[in-house]
């Protein structure tokens, strides 16, 4: 159980800086001459009934020839992320995804594990774990998905990422 922990820290650190960089992008650069058409692709994400804040989207590609152009994004204040390839194009490319989250909560306390940031979102959304799938086809994509609770979230490393802001 310790190496899981540990993989789940060391994505959850990677989700964290690919955040940083999907949200970062300000200015295009110019579009690689072999991205593949991308379609606007939308998904709401709820979690326990309700819309949820700044929760990590990833879509990865089941088909070889897609995994090169990474997908996703962050949700917004009504729980809707916008997904973005390459960082910065608006949309994804036709094809199959396996879809991840990740969401962390900073915590207070007078203990050092008492401090650490809390996964707020079950492991088995996590990019190792996840069974969830969908397809982006040639058309406007929009999907809501209903994450359901569990107990099994872990504690990662303090600072990795801001606290939560719940929607409804």
């Amino acid at each position: 159980m310790k190496i899981q922990k540990k993989i789940a820290v060391l994505l959850s650190l990677f989700l964290t800086a690919l955040l940083a960089t999907l949200t970062s992008c300000k200015r295009l650069p110019p579009r690689p001459d072999d991205l593949p058409t991308l379609y606007p692709t939308k998904i709401t994400v709820t979690f326990g009934g309700q819309r949820v804040e700044d929760v990590a989207v990833i879509l990865m590609p089941i088909q070889p020839e897609l995994r090169k152009w990474k997908s996703g994004g962050k949700t917004d204040a009504q729980g809707c992320c916008e997904v973005k390839t390459a960082f910065c194009y608006q949309g994804a490319p036709e094809g199959q995804y396996r879809l991840a989250f990740s969401k962390l909560q900073e915590r207070l306390g007078d203990e050092l594990a008492d401090m650490q940031p809390l996964s707020l979102i079950p492991m088995k959304y996590l990019p190792m774990n996840t069974e969830l799938t969908l397809e982006i086809k040639p058309e406007k994509n929009e999907f809501l998905l209903e994450l359901d609770g569990g107990e099994e979230v872990f504690p990662v490393p303090k600072g990795a990422t801001p606290g939560p802001k719940m929607k409804r």
